[in-house]
This record gives C-alpha cells, sequence and structure tokens, in this order.
C-alpha cells in the first residue's frame, strides 16, 4: 500500500494529544479482519457532484493500514463517484461520466470488478445512487434542466429508476440540488437539501419516502449545514458540520434527533447535536487543523472517514482515509441527554498522488423494510391540511400572530416558477427567484386550512392580514405528490421539540371541510412583474415626483426613473426597479422587502397603513393609486418585487 508521510496521523496531535510529527505506534489499529472498503480514488478536490476529475472505484482489504489496494475499476479518463453497496455485499452501484462522454451516469458491477453494466442514460447528470429495498435504484439527476437558484447551474433532484433504467421517475420538486441520499432504518430517505429561498440560504436535512412522498424537514437550524450523513447503528446521523454554501468540508458531528430536529435551534446549540472535532474550523480554508469529508460506519463502533493534513487552500487537500471510534457518555434520553467524543483516529490510507473520497463496507448489511407507496397517479393533485397557523416560534425573524388580536382569514399559496437551462437569469435584481400566485384559500376560524393543489409543484405559503399583506411566509418550498395527503403540519414554523411538537388544535375544523380548490393549471398562475405591471405605473404616476433635478437629489432619495442602471452581478435594470426591488447596495434605508409587505415602507405608503398610518395614502391627489394598483403593489412585493 502506499503510505502518506507519516504526518498523515498529525491530526491525532491536533486532536487526541500534544502536537507531534507523526503518530505513535500504539495508534495504528493492527486489528486483523477479512472485512473490506471500497472507496473512490480520484484527483478531484471539490465534490457535491460538480467535479469531472479523473476517478476509479477501489478496494482495500483488509481494514488495516497493511491491507491490500487492489482496482475495481481500471478506466483512464472516466469520472468516478458514489459508490454504494448492495445489501448482500456483492455488487456496488457508482456514478461515471465515460472519458469523451457527455454525461454521468448510474452504473453496475460486481465487487470483484466482473460485470460492468449502465443503469441509466439520456441527458442530464446522474450521482448519488442507492439500492432500494423493493429492488429499485435511487439517484440524483440534472435531467430536469432546471438552475439551481443560487449559482444558476443545473440542480439534481431526486429520481427512481427499475434496475434496467425503465419506470424513470421524478419524486422531488425541490427548487435547488438534493445530495447525498441516505437509507433510515425504517426505509425513508434522508438527503441534504440545498433551500435558497430568497436571502435565505442553507442546507438541512430532509426525509422522504421512496415515493417522494412525506417530504419534511428532519434536522438542522438556520445557522449550520450538514452534508455526508450517515446512519449510525444506534439510529442516530453522523454528518460534516459547515457554514458554507456548497461546502461539504469541515468538522465530524454527531446528530442526536431524540433531542429533536433542531428547529429553529441556534447556532451552537450543543444538546441537538455534538462537534466531536471541535479544533476543526466550519467556515472553509484555510484548514490549520485539517477537514473531514464523507464520515461512514463500519460496522460496530468503528468508522471511516475521508480527512486531509491541514491545508493553505483546495488545490492544498490531501484527502486520505482514517478510522475512528466514539465515545459516549449519558444514556441518549431526554431528560439524560447524550454527548460524544472521537476516540482511536487512526490512520488508514492514503496515496498522496490521488484523494481518497466515499469509503463503504463491502460486505452485506441489513435491508430497511419497503415503505408502500400510497399515490394515486391517475390523479394531478394532492391534500394539505394544516392545524394552526398561530402555532409558531419565534426566531426566523418574522412576526408572530397572536389569536384573537390578528386577523388572519386567509392563505396565499405561491408556486415557484423554475429557471430552465438556457434562461437568462435577469429576472430579478434581488436573491429571490420566479413566483406566481396560484390563488387564496380560506383559514378557518380556529387557525387551520385544507387546500387541494397542483402535484409534483414547488409551493410556499403566507397567511394574510385582513388587508392581504403577508404575515408569515414559509420559506421553503413544500410539495405534495399525485393522490397524497400531507397532514403533518401543526403549526408556521413552530417550536418543534423532541417527542414531537404538542399540538395547539389536535381537532382542526379543516380536517372536516372539503379541500379548497387550487388544482388549477399552470397557465392560471398569476404573475406580477415590473416589466409589464409596477413599471408603467411608476412612469404614470411616481416619476414625475420621485427624480432627481439638477444637484436636487430625487424626494427621500429615491428615485424611480427608467435610467438603465447596474444591480448584482452586473444585470442591467431601470433604475426605478432596483430601488424599489430590494437590492441591498442600492439605499442606505430600503423600502422594500421582498416576500413580506407588512415589512415594507413602500406598502405602507402605497396602503397608508404601518409607518403610514394616519397619514393616508400615497399618491395622493390625481396620481392616487386604484384599488386594483394597490392590490398589485402588494402582491408584487409578497411575490419577490421580480423584474420580468
Amino acid at each position: 500500500m502506499v503510505h502518506a508521510r507519516a504526518p498523515g496521523v498529525a491530526l491525532l496531535s491536533l486532536l487526541l494529544s500534544s502536537c507531534r510529527d507523526s503518530a505513535p505506534d500504539d495508534i495504528i489499529q493492527q486489528e486483523s479482519t477479512t472485512d473490506a472498503l471500497v472507496f473512490v480514488r480520484t484527483k478531484a478536490t471539490e465534490t457535491l457532484n460538480r467535479s469531472l476529475a479523473e476517478g476509479n472505484l477501489v478496494k482495500l482489504s483488509p481494514i488495516s493500514p497493511d491491507g491490500v489496494v487492489t482496482p475495481i475499476t481500471n478506466f483512464t479518463g472516466a469520472s468516478i463517484s458514489d459508490p454504494a453497496v448492495s445489501f448482500d455485499g456483492t455488487h456496488i452501484l457508482f456514478s461515471m461520466r465515460q472519458s469523451g462522454g457527455s454525461h454521468h451516469n448510474i452504473w453496475e458491477i460486481a465487487a470483484d470488478g466482473t460485470g460492468l453494466r449502465q443503469v441509466t442514460t439520456g441527458g442530464g447528470d446522474d450521482f448519488d445512487p442507492l439500492y432500494l429495498p423493493d429492488g429499485r435504484v435511487l439517484f440524483t439527476s440534472t435531467r430536469s434542466g432546471e438552475m439551481d437558484e443560487y449559482n444558476h447551474a443545473l440542480s439534481a433532484t431526486l429520481y427512481t429508476c427499475d434496475m434496467d433504467g425503465s419506470h424513470l421517475e421524478r419524486i422531488s420538486f425541490n427548487q435547488s440540488d438534493d445530495f447525498d441520499p441516505e437509507l433510515l432504518p425504517d426505509g425513508r430517505i434522508v438527503y441534504t437539501r440545498w433551500e435558497h429561498f430568497g436571502d435565505m440560504n442553507r442546507f438541512p436535512l430532509f426525509v422522504t419516502n421512496p415515493d417522494g412522498s412525506g417530504t419534511f424537514h428532519q434536522f438542522g437550524p438556520h445557522e449550520r449545514n450538514f452534508f455526508h450523513s450517515t446512519v449510525t447503528p444506534e439510529g442516530r446521523l453522523l454528518a460534516i458540520e459547515s457554514t458554507r454554501v456548497n461546502g461539504d468540508f469541515g468538522p465530524l458531528a454527531v446528530l442526536k434527533p431524540e433531542q429533536g430536529p433542531a428547529d429553529p435551534a441556534m447556532s451552537g446549540n450543543d444538546l441537538h447535536w455534538d462537534v466531536v472535532t471541535p479544533q476543526v474550523n466550519n467556515d472553509g480554508e484555510p484548514w490549520s487543523h485539517g477537514a473531514f469529508k464523507y464520515p461512514r460506519s463500519i460496522g460496530g463502533n468503528r468508522y471511516v472517514v475521508s480527512y486531509t493534513l491541514p491545508a493553505a487552500t483546495e488545490e492544498d487537500a490531501d484527502y486520505g482515509l482514517y478510522t475512528f471510534t466514539l465515545d459516549q457518555a449519558g444514556a441518549g434520553t431526554v431528560g439524560d441527554p447524550a454527548t460524544f467524543a472521537v476516540h482511536s483516529l487512526t490512520f488508514l490510507y492514503n496515496d498522496p498522488a490521488w484523494n481518497e473520497y466515499d469509503a463503504q463496507l463491502l460486505a452485506p448489511h441489513a435491508k430497511p423494510p419497503v415503505v408502500a407507496s400510497t399515490l394515486d397517479h391517475s390523479v394531478d393533485y394532492g391534500i394539505f391540511l394544516a392545524q394552526d397557523v398561530f402555532n409558531r416560534g419565534t426566531v426566523d425573524g418574522q412576526e408572530i400572530p397572536v389569536r384573537g388580536r390578528d386577523r388572519i382569514d386567509s392563505i396565499a399559496v405561491i408556486a415557484s416558477i423554475p429557471t430552465t437551462e438556457g434562461m437568462a437569469n435577469n429576472f430579478s435584481a434581488n436573491n429571490y427567484e420566479r413566483r406566481a400566485l396560484i390563488g387564496m384559500a380560506p383559514v378557518l376560524s380556529d387557525g387551520s386550512f385544507r387546500i387541494k393543489v397542483p402535484a409534483n409543484t414547488p409551493l410556499s405559503f403566507a397567511t394574510l392580514d385582513e388587508y392581504s399583506r403577508g404575515f408569515v411566509v414559509k420559506r421553503t418550498h413544500i410539495y405534495v405528490r399525485p393522490g397524497e395527503r400531507f397532514e403533518n403540519c401543526i403549526g408556521c414554523h413552530e417550536n418543534r421539540v423532541a417527542g414531537g411538537d404538542p399540538p395547539t388544535n389536535p381537532n382542526p375544523m379543516a380536517a372536516t371541510h372539503e379541500p379548497f380548490d387550487l388544482n388549477v393549471p399552470r397557465a392560471q398562475f398569476r404573475t406580477i412583474q415590473y416589466q409589464d405591471r409596477i413599471g408603467p405605473i411608476v412612469v404614470a404616476k411616481c416619476v414625475s415626483c420621485h427624480q432627481p433635478v439638477g444637484d436636487t437629489p430625487a424626494p427621500g432619495g429615491l428615485d424611480l426613473t427608467a435610467v438603465p442602471d447596474t444591480a448584482m452581478e452586473m444585470r442591467v435594470f431601470p433604475r426605478g426597479y432596483i430601488n424599489l426591488s430590494g437590492e441591498s447596495r442600492k439605499l442606505e434605508h430600503q423600502v422594500v422587502r421582498p416576500g413580506f409587505p407588512r415589512q415594507s415602507r413602500l406598502i405602507d405608503y402605497v396602503l397608508g397603513l404601518g409607518s403610514r398610518a394616519g397619514q393616508g395614502t400615497h399618491p395622493a391627489g390625481p396620481d392616487s393609486l386604484t384599488a386594483e394598483e394597490k392590490r398589485d403593489f402588494n402582491l408584487w412585493v409578497l411575490l419577490g418585487a421580480q423584474y420580468r
């Protein structure tokens, strides 16, 4: 085998003992075993399905620094990632882009390197395969052609197919990437979901059934991201903690779902998760204590992980394989929380010419139960039931409606409109993507609502006050699959706790009502855009006042002229739009918070409310806005203040 220089275990000096140049001899595990590991040996330092670097599948047997390394694949110029071992331990699924090929697809090979065959074909890139208990394959793919909401690069969502690639079906409808699906012991799928909703940008763990139903937040607060999660033998999760967008490197963390889903826990909350390598920073390079990726259980209380020694930049990183165990104190109950620490972190293997990633035990493992699908593909809708819009938490910066004081008798149901490959992204000067109103639905007197909505459509909700301003905006994309009845919502971002959330309205009135029908064709979704609706009103009724005259600035510093100006990412829009869009670098005091009419001074002036209460609406006189124009300004802000 090839060893990195002995300081490959210098990481131990940083995490477990005083600083040394090499590992003490008794640190190296010399136990004999017949088990083997499969892993990826690659030139890549970038992961999360963005690398085209050359690589191959490699086997280490036994799992020891003295184990023998043999190739399972031996391609030249192929890009390989994401191995997954079959339940009987005899085969491996993986993602590969062949040398000279156009796309990554899913392939399968026997553990001895024979029987290579292609599973998926066609356009888009396929990654992250999993064997499902019912004999199908789950994977992520960019074949929808939709773009993520941050980089506007092709985004990967969840798909399933049969083992021969037939019966291909998309099962997730997130607006940005889904990463690293993993089977839970109960047969559901846990995965990292990229949520970029306006100015929110996070990577929590979500859970879904293998048919895409029941998709819901599983673990993660607003201030921490978790990548490469894997299930521990006790049913907890082990993951990489990060504060970076797409930054899947950092310290190891043990997640403790028995203490609750860490939603909406604040950062640094060690009740819900323990960072077990605290010297390793979670905010990206430079890594003065190195960084981890891809932890994985390999039986009992033993784990394998990819680790790089201290590195100033990503190009300096050299990931090798290490093993470790976990020490636990505490019973692991709500009353006696468990705490964890890394023990016996041990160098296993490194070839300094390559990076070693995503090692997994090449052996039989338990097959979870099959989760039977409840979908009805003969219909094109699903049903949501929410118990209580007044049940909500306190930490996301939004208002908390009070039952009996605040009138909430309707919700806005909003669809996200994906940006597709080749489409220019000059539709906004702020962080919001394109959105459209499906319609309004009633909220009953107890705070519950029930709605029928288009299936396979990314949605969000906004509870509305008596002036139809968004009171609380759900800043995550949810969806139903065909025929699904989603009845898990007991509040609006309520404080979720260990053992389940105590419902404030366990017998909602809406449950006894027929769902309000919002299953309308996409052609009937309503958009409000500056270019064709708000801009003409501004020109007709606002610019005559709100423009600079000579050296005198526009009233209120609000220039609403159509002079071309440059916003974020060097995109050009009319100055009036930039100054009303919430684009943060143009005005000292923003007049619009996109998505939040109740927090936007523009809507205060248009409706004569909030900071403008008692002073009448603005503009006044012959330029007064009509009732329809006021509604459109309000809805334009709610939908994210888009340009086109």
